[in-house]
């Protein structure tokens, strides 16, 4: 485990604690988990996050038990995640760039839909707005890169990927991400018990699915 002495950063009432990847950040998360002093968990890349009442306990004694938490986080068992499946339509009209970044990987177009979905993915984490999920990939991958201009609209459920890194948009918004597909499924949904999708340390994988399977689902989630 890393040295917490200076990996820990104290505010009011949050702590930032730094760590050194991306598992042992799910270790941690799933240790705080199970501890009522939080009110917010919120892991990053490298990062943890953790809100707590400051009329409850100081920010001193919230540090003290953060430390006793991640000492037993390396030996705790991994979350049981179901792996997730997400339909895609390689359209070309719901994935603007996938001519470029076909180039970019040295394939022929038509061979994307194929080489996305035998990639293997888990969810970095969630960040940007509610339920963005952000992607990594074990797998060798040139680097593509972000678009020049980013849009000024990029569609709920666009996938974009950069390289080894890939996203999936949750809402409507801007973005700088080279699009290569679109899912149907809604990644957040304020009403559900579990709003979003996905979750941070969960298996991805891909399905390629038509046109007309796209249109189909979307009028039935929309009904």
């Amino acid at each position: 485990m890393t040295d917490l002495r200076t990996a820990i950063h104290i505010c009011d009432d949050w702590i930032d604690i730094q760590l050194p990847d991306q598992e042992t950040v799910i270790a941690a998360q799933m240790a705080f988990s199970a501890n009522h002093h939080w009110t917010e968990i919120v892991p990053a890349l490298g990062s943890i996050a953790l809100q707590f009442d400051p009329a409850v306990i100081s920010p001193d004694e919230a540090a003290s038990i953060a430390r006793d938490q991640l000492d037993h986080a390396t030996s705790a068992p991994k979350a049981s995640l179901s792996t997730a499946t997400i339909p895609v339509c390689y359209d070309r009209e719901l994935a603007p760039d996938l001519k470029h970044v076909a180039n970019r990987l040295g394939i022929a177009p038509e061979t994307l839909p194929a080489w996305h979905t035998s990639r293997a993915q888990s969810v970095a984490m969630l960040g940007f707005m509610p339920g963005f999920a952000y992607l990594d990939s074990t797998e060798e991958c040139p680097a593509i890169g972000r678009l020049a201009s980013p849009r000024q609209l990029v569609k709920a459920g666009s996938i974009g990927i950069i390289g080894r890194q890939s996203c999936i948009y949750s809402f409507d918004s801007p973005g700088g991400w080279p699009i290569i597909g679109r899912t149907p499924l809604r990644l957040f949904d304020p009403a559900k018990e579990q709003p979003a999708l996905l979750s941070p340390g969960q298996t991805v994988c891909f399905r390629s699915i038509s046109r007309a399977e796209f249109e189909n689902w979307t009028q039935v989630k929309d009904q």
